[in-house]
């Protein structure tokens, strides 16, 4: 049986061991990704208004973490779910409480900080933020320069004093990431920044292909759900329709769907139903 992966292992594995994180919606997909061993998971929260992504609720998260229970799993979080620190205490101890952990802080130094002394553990995000994507023109790769892959060095940087155990790099040119995640301690995981990090990370639903919408071009579907949820839609109309049309023909019930009752019984009970 695989021990459960702390902080500590996670410090330990760098440098010396290639990991993968998975992002997951499901218990279908929490179950799947433990049985392959994945040493991280990752699991999104819907926002305070929106839940565009279809993210789980958090009663559905706990049985997700329940069913994975080896893998170093952390919580992203939409800022209006924690937009103070203090907020940010309150959900950090409750994720923890509930098994998850580490809380996605984006790179709200502060913030970071301030659950580091908590004990809390906290992964930061550096190049694009898809939800602060405004600041940097877009969905557009960032460090493409060499000021701005000195600009994410140093958030980094600013992550790693504040005590950030993780760092999410998307999006950044891999030979910068492969440089930067040799010069910091936290755990640097690659979402479209290329090979030389620490973790490999991608979405489920996009290995999956299982919704709708643009596919990131730093990803890879491995199969194709849509066409098997189409199938399987396919496949319930026309189920529907045979039961549909069966009742309208007489071929349901058959023999075998129904309750006999013997002839005596049922003699007795119509005399009696007709003197009513």
């Amino acid at each position: 049986m695989r021990n459960r992966i702390t902080v500590k292992d996670l410090y330990n594995f760098k440098g010396k061991k290639k990991l993968a994180c998975l992002l997951i919606k499901n218990i279908e997909e929490a179950k799947a990704a433990d049985k392959v061993g994945f040493e991280m998971l990752a699991t999104g929260a819907a926002g305070k208004y929106t839940n565009p992504d279809g993210h789980p609720s958090f009663e559905e998260l706990v049985k997700m973490r329940n069913a994975a229970p080896k893998a170093f799993m952390h919580y992203g979080a939409p800022d209006t779910l924690y937009p103070t620190t203090d907020d940010a205490k309150r959900l950090g101890f409750k994720i923890l409480e509930h098994g998850l952990d580490m809380l996605y802080c984006h790179n709200r130094y502060d913030m970071i900080h301030e659950l580091y002394k908590e004990g809390i553990p906290c992964l930061g995000h550096v190049g694009l933020a898809p939800s602060r994507r405004t600041w940097t023109g877009g969905f557009k790769a960032v460090g493409k320069t060499a000021e701005d892959a000195m600009m994410v060095y140093d958030q980094c940087l600013r992550i790693q004093d504040a005590g950030g155990v993780a760092i999410e790099m998307e999006c950044v040119p891999y030979k910068v990431a492969e440089a930067i995640t040799k010069k910091v301690k936290p755990i640097v995981m690659s979402m479209g920044s290329g090979s030389g990090c620490d973790v490999e990370y991608l979405f489920g639903c996009d290995i999956l292909l299982s919704t709708s919408g643009h596919v990131p071009r730093h990803s890879k579907s491995y199969r194709n759900f849509l066409k098997e949820f189409e199938r399987l839609q396919k496949e319930r109309e026309d189920a529907f329709q045979e039961f549909y049309d069966d009742v309208q023909s007489g071929a349901f019930p058959e023999k075998k769907h129904i309750v006999e009752i013997k002839e005596k019984e049922l003699d007795n009970f119509l005399n009696n139903l007709e003197k009513r």
